[in-house]
């Protein structure tokens, strides 16, 4: 039996918060997510069998061990399509750790093709109606928190949203 699955790196409980705050409930044509699922994805392997995860498991040990911890910041929001994304400034740290892991999984044959490049981001909220996001959150405070380790998760899609479920974290040196 497959499991579908993801590493990514958790915002810190204040910083989830001060996200939702940013939400507007009386927007009717917005889907807000729920706070718990706030993560970076840096890396999405798609369905794996019990023996992958494993694989899986040794390349985030592996890697963490050799990646210091770091400092990220959430400068604003973007409209992306239909979506609303907390993004993130540039980040070497983010960027090598995303490229590294990309190589281990790619040699492992356990990560999935991606479309585009990676961006890192925030998934805040959706159109319910599937119109362009056009909405902003006005005088955002920027951000920062320090990233110290990454995580693998289990996704598991409802019709309402996602449920994760963490697999394993991994702490950054």
């Amino acid at each position: 039996m497959t499991k579908r699955v993801f590493v990514s790196i958790d915002l810190p409980p204040g910083i989830k918060e001060k996200i939702r705050r940013e939400q507007v409930p009386g927007i009717y044509w917005i889907k807000w997510m729920n706070v718990k699922n706030f993560h970076i994805t840096v890396s999405f392997l798609g369905d794996l069998r019990p023996d992958q995860i494993e694989q899986a498991k040794e390349v985030l040990s592996m890697v963490s061990g050799n990646f210091p911890k770091f400092s990220l910041t959430i400068p604003r929001f973007e409209g992306e399509r239909d979506m609303l994304w907390a993004v993130f400034e540039r980040s070497e740290s983010l960027r090598d750790l995303h490229d590294a892991l990309k190589d281990e999984f790619r040699s492992r044959r356990l990560t999935k093709s991606e479309r585009r490049g990676f961006v890192a981001h925030v998934l805040v909220g959706k159109s319910k109606t599937g119109r362009k996001m056009t909405w902003l959150p006005e005088n955002f405070e920027p951000l920062s928190f320090e990233a110290n380790k990454i995580n693998l998760y289990e996704s598991e899609l409802t019709p309402d949203s996602a449920t994760h479920t963490l697999i394993q974290s991994f702490p950054l040196q």
